[in-house]
Order: C-alpha cells, then structure tokens, then sequence
C-alpha cells in the first residue's frame, strides 16, 4: 500500500486545497537566516526564539521523520463599497471563521487517517509551533519564499494559511519542483507602508503594519500615522503581488472587513464574541483592536473623527486615553483643543495630565 497515494486521495475529500511531504531531517538551512534575524533585531515578541527547537524537529517528536503539509487557500480582498473615512480595514485572512479551527478539524482527520493505516507517533500544528511554517512547506514543495518572506505557492499565491502533521513514520518526501521567484519584481519592498520589508526574503517584524495592530505595548508615533486605518492584520504586500492574480474560493465572512470604527468602539463583550472572537483577529482581544481603531481615527483627516474621540476622553482605560490625546493631535483640527481642555478638566493621571498639555500647545501652535 502507497500510504503517500492514499493519504492524497484522502486530503481531496475532505477538501483540504494542497498537500506535500518532506523530510523531518534537521532544517540547517534556515539556521543562518536566524541568527542574523537576531543580530538585526528583526524578531518580534511573537515569534519563538527557541532557534534549536525551530531546527530540530525531533525534539518535538522523538525520532521524527516526515511533515505532512497542507495549504487552505483563501479570496481576495474585496472593494470597498463605501468610501467613508471613517470606516477601518482588517485583513481578509481575519475575516473568516478562525483559520486555525479550520485547518485544525482536517489535520485532526488527516491525523486519524494516518493511524488507521499505519502504527506511529503524531503531533499536529496551525500557526503556534516551534517551527517556521514557511520552511517547512517550502521543503514540501508547496511553494518558495518570497521578497516579502511569505509562502507563495503557484496555485494559489501568497493566501494560503499552512498547517501539518509531524510523524515518526517514514514518508517518501515530495520532489519539489522549483518555479519562478519574484526575479527583479520589487512591489512588496515599494509598497510596505512601514518600510518593514528588507528585499531580500526578510521583514523586520517589528516595524511589520500586521504586527503592529497585534502588538500590546507602545507604538512609535511615526509608525503610528503609517498604520493607517488598520484594526488588524495587513494585506498590502498580498495586493500587489503577481502571484496573487489568481482567484481563490471564498471563505464565509463572519466579520466586515471595513467595519465602522464607531460601532468597533462601542461594541459589548457579547458581541464581540459573536463575530470578532469567532475569527482570527479577536484574538488579541476587544482592547487591542479598539485601541487600533483610535489610531485609525487619528489617521482619518476627517473632523468627524473628533465627535467619535470625544466620547473617549473619560474612557477608563488609561492606555485608551493616551491614544484619544495622540489621535487628536496627528488630526491637527484647531477644534481639537476644545476636546483637549474638556478632557484635562477630568483627568487624574499625571502623565497624561503632562501629555495634554504639551499637545494642546502643539495644535495652537
């Protein structure tokens, strides 16, 4: 029996996009690559630094010998139908059903698959791994690494989540078949609106615009106005991509990807749950992507911005209330100092006390 052949056929009927095998032999060829990551402070707080893990499956799984991988594809960004400014953009990977619940149930079917014909180990993952997901499903076939360091596969571009099963049963690895890279095509690098992306197959994470909407400390200022109107997530390397010219299947919407920053901000922990904590961007939780959406205000040029602020200003929230002050002084609206000295009348912090006073003389000035 060609378990290889059967576990292929298997994946068709449950629906799962694209499969490969590789080898679980050590993955030295991306030690380099992270270890001069490190050196150029180009790790974010989200990725595992446990490098030795990342190289070394079988200290996952004893005796590891094959990845089983899988792509789940998914569309293209939407137009926007409306063009008010105050409306904000989550990414169209966080708008669906979480991914990881999806890819998840088959892997888990793939898993029991497996052990019905074949006695071994197993230990599956979508996303949170010791692992780079990238280098494994490039060692499966499933695709090469981009200028922007994604995954872009030849059938369905850069949107594509990965997940796989590691065993301690021998799979005869994939032949991978090598086609065309971004060659001299830079649109990624041009386009980043952080600068985060270096050129060369690398991304410094934490300038990365994805990162930052998940990201819970301080922002820069600066990165700040180049955050735009995003609540979570980026799609603007994805957008100009060529490879992404195919035309994927539509997952069911469970969020709007432009969703109205005022309602975002007045939404109760019910409905939150409802529908951003059934997708993958309410992870995080509701604070973070309500403390996206005053930046994305912030960044809006629209004085309209400053009525949605203004029912902020005695937010009990203290990290919210630096953001409403930061919002009103990148809106640059002389209106802004009225709100301003409404909200130092009230306010307790002394910091923040600090904060407003230094930005209602720079919008008189």
């Amino acid at each position: 029996m060609n378990i290889k052949e059967v576990l292929k056929n298997y994946s068709k009927e449950i629906d799962i996009d694209d499969i490969g095998f590789c080898s679980a032999k050590p993955f030295y060829e991306i030690k380099d690559i992270l270890n001069k990551r490190d050196k150029s402070n180009y790790m974010c707080n989200l990725e595992s630094k446990d490098y030795e893990k990342k190289i070394y499956p079988d200290l996952t799984l004893e005796n590891a010998k094959s990845f089983i991988v899988i792509l789940e594809a998914y569309n293209n960004n939407p137009k926007k139908t409306n063009t008010d400014s105050l409306k904000g953009n989550i990414s169209m990977a966080a708008v669906s059903k979480d991914y990881h619940t999806i890819i998840m149930d088959k892997l888990k079917k793939l898993e029991e698959h497996l052990h019905s014909l074949a006695h071994c180990n197993t230990k599956i993952f979508v996303d949170i791994s010791p692992f780079s997901d990238r280098a494994i499903a490039k060692r499966a076939g499933l695709g090469f690494i981009g200028k922007n360091s994604m995954l872009i596969s030849e059938k369905f571009g850069s949107r594509v989540f990965i997940g796989y099963v590691l065993t301690d049963y021998y799979i005869k690895p994939d032949e991978v078949k090598i086609f065309n890279g971004c060659g001299s095509c830079n649109n990624c690098v041009r386009s980043c609106p952080a600068g985060a992306i270096i050129g060369n197959n690398e991304i410094n994470c934490n300038i990365c615009i994805s990162y930052l909407t998940q990201h819970k400390g301080q922002i820069d200022n600066e990165l700040k106005k180049k955050m735009g109107q995003q609540i979570y997530g980026c799609d603007v390397c994805q957008k100009v991509c060529p490879y992404n010219k195919v035309i994927n299947k539509d997952l069911t919407n469970v969020i709007d990807p432009y969703p109205n920053i005022n309602d975002l901000l007045s939404i109760t922990n019910k409905e939150f749950k409802e529908t951003y904590g059934i997708s993958s961007s309410g992870w995080r939780g509701k604070k973070i992507l309500q403390r996206n959406a005053i930046i994305a205000l912030g960044n809006t040029n629209d004085k309209e911005a400053l009525i949605i602020l203004e029912k902020y200003i005695h937010d009990i929230r203290v990290d919210v209330r630096h953001e409403v002050i930061d919002s009103v002084v990148r809106l640059s609206f002389y209106e802004g100092i009225e709100l301003l000295e409404k909200m130092r009348e009230k306010e307790i912090d002394y910091n923040l006390t600090q904060e407003i006073d230094k930005a209602i003389l720079r919008l008189k000035n």
